[in-house]
């Protein structure tokens, strides 16, 4: 019998009201505190059409499809100030090829079975929004998530969005896209306030992103201060109300005994195998959004510099963008279109002393490249969004990307961090002298069902240019998902 998974959304829009709102597995505990149950489960199928290797190359499978799925049960205990978070994890995959290219390789080349499955504790925290009595002083200890630039989060919903789409995890992030994500064991303090907040963290990063043994903590540190501008409402700036913005520091230590990936040659990146890289980002990001005729019009701009050690190497690399919107939310779907570029550095010269590439440290890199055989190092990114709001159930969002890379004397980067001790986490190509990466156009679906249930669907297609046609035969591919999540 052929599996229509559309019967099963028709199903749940019918459903009665009281069944499509989530169920709450709350009850009251001992001294004054409430225990909550929390359940999430994602099931997604995931198609691969990667570029075909050039004739006479080695032939791994770029055609396939494999199956996985997150379980995570939580446990939350609240007693004002305090609470504590406990999370179990189990990921389950299925179907990944032994001798593959693309997303599902990067499963295999980590565990190395083509059936996987891990359990993991993913959380494990105790905080307090009140520390000593204080107001707004926050600390949280323990294995958690940590999503850079969402340290303080918006109160307008076009800001939620840019913020969470558009700034948030691009440098550090639980990479929550894979089957197994990534957690960080260390703490997070600061104290917040309703028009600003001061936030500094340290972590030991886990294994995980497409390493379902996820328990250990990597041969990584990483750690940072952020200043953040909320957008706090009543204040007397209209600038001030309807804006977000962070300055901030990074810093990223790898101590990790493997080669590191870079465009220098292989004997010289052996030869620095055990040599840390130490690198500090500084940047800034800032968003707004403003009432302007019929609808209205946001805009997000972003600055990083690198500095700091890559093994015998100087660190010297930058990262820019800037995104400008308009939405017309009275219009029927609430039409909203955006333009922006994104780009970061490659290296000139590899024998120059100097390390070039911006390095994207432990992000989510799947939320800006979501056709993932690129990433933000050495790329120019230019792109058009549009979405729409056409029912109360369901979004689109079509995308079309034009991407370079910034030098032809770099390689082409993909990946989202370190997963292992072993692993690197960044993948590259040799761009062989060309700096036309491919164009790339993608929709996004997602339906919400119920209160508890969404679906989503996500199909890209790269038409290839230069950089991939010099290392394919065939310079066209395609990606895509579908998936159901469930939470309450």
């Amino acid at each position: 019998m052929r599996f229509r998974p559309y019967w099963i959304l028709a199903l749940a829009l019918l459903l009665p009201e009281p069944l499509r709102a989530a169920p709450r597995l709350e009850t009251e505990g001992p001294w004054d505190s409430t225990i909550r149950l929390e359940v999430f489960d994602r099931l997604r199928g995931e198609f691969v059409d990667w570029f075909e290797p050039l004739p006479g190359a080695p032939a791994p499978e770029n055609r396939y499809d494999f199956l996985g799925n997150k379980f995570q049960l939580g446990l939350r205990i609240k007693r004002d100030p305090w609470e504590m978070f406990l999370q179990f994890q189990n990921t389950t995959l299925t179907g990944i090829p032994d001798d593959g290219v693309g997303v599902g390789a990067n499963y295999y080349a980590n565990t190395m079975r083509t059936t996987q499955n891990g359990a993991i504790l993913r959380q494990a925290w105790l905080g307090s929004t009140r520390l000593f009595g204080v107001q707004g002083l926050f600390l949280r200890g323990g294995r958690q998530l940590y999503s850079d630039g969402a340290e303080a989060p918006a109160r307008h919903a076009t800001l939620k969005w840019v913020q969470a789409l558009r700034i948030g995890q691009r440098l550090v992030g639980p990479f929550e896209y894979t089957h197994v994500g990534r957690s960080f064991d260390g703490a997070v303090g600061g104290w917040d306030t309703p028009g600003g907040n001061l936030t500094a963290f340290y972590f030991r990063p886990t294994y995980g992103g497409f390493e379902v043994d996820a328990n250990p903590q990597l041969n990584i540190q990483t750690a940072g201060v952020s200043l953040n501008l909320k957008d706090a409402a009543g204040v007397s700036t209209p600038l001030l109300e309807n804006s977000i913005g962070r300055l901030f520091w990074i810093f990223y230590g790898d101590d990790r005994d493997l080669v590191f990936v870079d465009n220098r040659p292989l004997a010289v990146r052996q030869a620095d195998r055990g040599k840390p890289a130490n690198l500090h980002t500084v940047g800034a990001d800032f968003a707004h959004v403003e009432e302007l005729g019929p609808g209205r019009a946001d805009a997000m701009a972003f600055g990083y510099a690198q500095m700091g050690e890559w093994q015998s190497l100087q660190q010297r690399s930058w990262a820019y963008g800037v995104e400008l919107g308009y939405q017309l939310p009275d219009v029927w779907a609430a039409p909203w279109m955006r333009f922006g570029i994104n780009s970061a550095s490659g290296d000139q010269d590899p024998n120059d002393g100097i390390h070039g590439t911006f390095f994207q440290m432990l992000p989510t890199a799947w939320l800006y490249a979501q056709f993932p055989f690129y990433n933000m190092m050495n790329n120019q990114d230019v792109l058009v969004q549009a979405i729409l709001d056409p029912h109360p159930v369901a979004s689109l969002r079509f995308e079309g990307h034009w991407l370079r890379l910034n030098s032809g004397n770099d390689l082409q980067y993909s990946g989202g961090g370190a997963t292992s001790n072993k692993i690197f986490g960044f993948g590259s190509l040799p761009s062989n002298g060309h700096t036309e990466l491919a164009y790339v156009v993608q929709m996004n679906a997602l339906l919400r069902a119920t209160d508890w249930l969404n679906f989503n669907l996500l199909y890209a297609h790269a038409f290839g240019q230069a950089v991939i046609s010099s290392n394919y035969q065939a310079d066209d591919g395609n990606y895509g998902f579908v998936e159901a999540v469930l939470s309450f």
